[in-house]
């Protein structure tokens, strides 16, 4: 599992940096910090709003930030195999990974839903939390690799 982890970050690697395979040097870069406020802004406008959308649970289970985690990692596993699978524009990582899916997922609110369930006697609950959220969350991932991969690419002969 660890090769292939880290096979993967090689390959996002060459896909996002095809000159060298390799990141640039670190730097501060105005239209990169731009890419990831906007993405980060549009991602926590877009939790906010599910989250109020979806009530309260009466066992006191946060299902809407649950929810909103679990399509950030579905969000997260189809991008990822989508920008490995051809030469994505370069604001697509900051803008829709780094800040979008940044700002809509949130580990805060999650350790934050742990706490609340326990301080609320809930103490199976804030320990079936997080483990169903790793749990599934990773699973939500595998699921968005292998739909990230069935996106036809522009000029590819899948999208003719």
């Amino acid at each position: 599992m660890i090769g292939r982890l880290h096979h993967r970050e090689r390959a996002e690697a060459v896909a996002l940096h095809p000159h060298r395979g390799k990141a640039p040097p670190p730097g501060l870069k105005p239209r990169v910090i731009a890419e990831v406020a906007m993405g980060g802004a549009l991602g926590a406008l877009a939790r906010h709003g599910l989250t109020q959308a979806i009530p309260a649970s009466a066992t006191g289970f946060p299902w809407n930030t649950f929810t909103v985690n679990m399509l950030g990692c579905l969000a997260m596993g189809v991008l990822t195999s989508y920008l490995l699978g051809g030469r994505p524009h370069p604001w697509v990582r900051p803008l829709a990974v780094t800040g979008y899916l940044g700002g809509f997922t949130t580990f805060s609110h999650l350790m934050d839903g742990v706490y609340t369930l326990g301080d609320h006697g809930r103490p199976a609950l804030s320990v079936a939390y997080p483990v169903a959220s790793v749990v599934l969350g990773w699973a939500a991932i595998a699921v968005g690799l292998v739909l990230g991969r069935r996106i036809p690419r522009h000029g590819s002969r899948e999208a003719g």
